[in-house]
């Protein structure tokens, strides 16, 4: 005889039966097939880079300013040199046609604007630095262009930043500072920004690989002569 189940008995075996499923979606952690198959995760972000004159520069100066720090810096490399407009972070490989359209539709009214260097200092403050950094003049073409990121790829999920925008680009690394008496140094450069690139940035234990998925001209109609 077929013994019928309470109601705390049915909720138990609902439970376990939903346990014992694998899960089709895992949430920030990349799509999980029944099989179990984790899909590729890229780590991507929103830059641009300097010509590769200045990209030279900055590593000759960062070095320069090395030897005057207390703390044994990492210098990066000249060519990964450049400045995030907006970092995306990691996203499943499935997303990257969606993300690659969003990235072109937030180009398309891109403002013409320039990189204004004025100095190297310790970022983000001399009392607790994270790295040393080329530090960009802000202006509203700069500030257009991050907006336009910024908010460009919301459809898909992906939060726009809340906190002001800090142009500036990373050229040296420290894991462990000293207590530091410079907090700045000048450095004139101005070039104009002549791309912006979606790119996928890979970790290694030499530092990060970085792979451009596509990129678009920024239409150079400004003045550009050191002030």
């Amino acid at each position: 005889m077929e013994i019928p189940l309470s109601g705390i008995q049915l909720l138990l075996c609902l439970v376990k039966y939903r346990r014992s499923r694998k899960p089709t979606r895992l949430l920030g952690c990349g799509c999980v097939t029944k099989q179990g198959n984790m899909n590729k995760q890229l780590r991507l972000f929103v830059g641009g880079f300097p010509s590769q004159s200045t990209q030279e520069q900055l590593n000759k100066e960062a070095k320069n300013l090395s030897q005057k720090l207390q703390t044994e810096v990492r210098l990066l490399a000249p060519e990964v040199l450049h400045l995030t407009f907006k970092f995306i972070g990691n996203v499943d490989e499935t997303q990257l046609s969606d993300l690659t359209a969003a990235f072109h539709k937030a180009t398309d009214n891109l403002p013409s604007a320039s990189l204004r260097i004025k100095q190297f200092r310790l970022f983000p403050s001399r009392r607790k630095p994270r790295v040393v950094a080329a530090e960009i003049e802000r202006s509203p073409e700069l500030d257009c262009i991050f907006q336009f990121f910024n908010r460009g790829f919301r459809d898909l999920g992906i939060a726009a930043d809340r906190r002001s925008f800090n142009p500036h680009i990373t050229v040296a690394r420290a894991r462990r500072w000293q207590k530091e008496t410079i907090s700045t140094v000048p450095v004139q450069i101005v070039e104009p920004i002549t791309s912006v690139s979606l790119v996928h940035s890979q970790l290694t234990p030499e530092g990060s690989k970085y792979n451009i998925l596509s990129s678009v001209a920024v239409p150079n109609k400004i003045n550009t002569k050191n002030t």
